[in-house]
């Protein structure tokens, strides 16, 4: 019986030196009966070169070494996980569970946000735009995971703190380019803050954050005059969104209803049905009975590597018309840290049919001539 669970996996490397900018793509799946091991490389923006590291599907545990060893090859030679070209690290843990998982906040409509704006017992803190990362310090190292669980490489600046504060300590925020932004502090110098509310361990965390000056901490508005008028501002600086959190609530993993969510712009983290000609790919979400149903097309820009199909994307959108197309789709970067049963249609709430839009056009005044 294999020692690890079965788990499809993707790198995305790149590298920026030497006069290059080139892209490296290695993806770990499952094929027939067995799993495979297939890559893509070339220059950033252009049209990968796409071959197999196994001939034939092979075993997972075979297959595995395979793709850690080519991943492993590349980041030897200067490749990084992040598009910038930053350094990070190759941890021997990369891809393994940590027994770290993330509290997930529920998407709210904007008709249920005066509730908690107004609602002293709720905090609004900024959703930002980065990748949802847990960060473990313990014996001199630090180690990030991602909403999966599973350790992933993160930037050697984080790592190569003079003085890391002692003892074990869990910190959840997002990683957000080289920077990481802190909301919730786990554990500290050993002790186990997930029953105390959140609150407190915010206050905790505040103190905590000064001693790492790659740290930074997300604001929690408590009032309701300052909820409303954060809220606002992100809105007006079209920012991401916000998070609502009930400061007496402990901690608890998963999908949360302490932890609510309010996004100004629609987005879904889809999978990629197939590669068109001009840059574009065509995604889709599966239904209640897991079958894929196809959203339409999205432009990749120049800059990003085109996904292989059965990548997972983000795509964000205006709307999706009724048993159609995401409207004004525009394409968000790869998610590696997503699963394929996160890419779900039932993501999608903002939904329209061609009447209402033509009706609220003709309201605009917009078919006028």
């Amino acid at each position: 019986m294999s020692s690890t669970e079965p788990l499809a996996q993707s790198s995305f490397l790149y590298f920026t030196g030497q006069g290059s900018d080139k892209v490296y793509q290695v993806h770990l799946r499952p094929k027939d009966e067995g799993w495979v091991v297939d890559y893509g490389n070339g220059r950033r923006g252009g049209t990968l070169a796409t071959g197999t590291k196994t001939s034939s599907p092979v075993g997972y545990e075979a297959a595995l070494k395979i793709y850690q060893k080519v991943v492993k090859e590349k980041t030897g030679k200067g490749y990084t996980t992040d598009a910038s070209g930053a350094l990070y690290t190759a941890s021997e843990f990369a891809g393994r569970r940590s027994g770290e998982l993330p509290q997930l906040p529920t998407l709210i409509a904007e008709t249920q946000l005066a509730r908690y704006l107004d609602d002293p017992g709720w905090g609004l803190q900024e959703k930002a735009d980065g990748e949802n990362r847990m960060l473990v310090i313990e014996e001199g190292a630090v180690r990030g995971t991602n909403r999966r669980g599973l350790f992933v490489d993160i930037p050697q600046a984080w790592v190569a703190t003079a003085a890391l504060p002692a003892g074990r300590a869990v910190i959840a925020g997002e990683h957000v380019g080289d920077g990481f932004l802190a909301f919730d502090l786990l554990e500290a110098a050993g002790e186990d803050l997930r029953a105390q509310a959140f609150v407190e361990r915010f206050q905790r965390l505040e103190a905590f954050a000064t001693a790492l000056p790659w740290m930074a901490v997300l604001p929690l508005e408590t009032e309701a005059s300052a909820k409303h008028r954060r809220a606002a501002e992100l809105r007006a600086a079209h920012g991401e969104g916000f998070v609502l959190k009930a400061l007496a609530a402990p901690f608890a993993a998963g999908r949360s209803n302490a932890s609510l969510k309010f996004k100004f712009q629609q987005s879904a983290t889809c999978e990629v049905l197939r590669v068109n000609a001009q840059r574009s790919v065509a995604v889709g979400l599966r239904d209640e009975a897991g079958v894929l149903v196809d959203l339409g097309n999205v432009t990749v820009p120049p800059n990003e590597a085109l996904p292989a199909p059965g990548t997972l994307v983000e795509v964000r959108y205006l709307y999706r018309y009724a048993g159609g197309s995401f409207e004004q789709p525009v394409y968000r970067g790869q998610r590696p840290d997503m699963a394929a049963e996160d890419a779900l249609l039932s993501q999608v709430t903002r939904i329209k049919d061609r009447s209402a839009v033509a009706e609220e056009e003709r309201d605009d005044g917009s078919d006028v001539a």
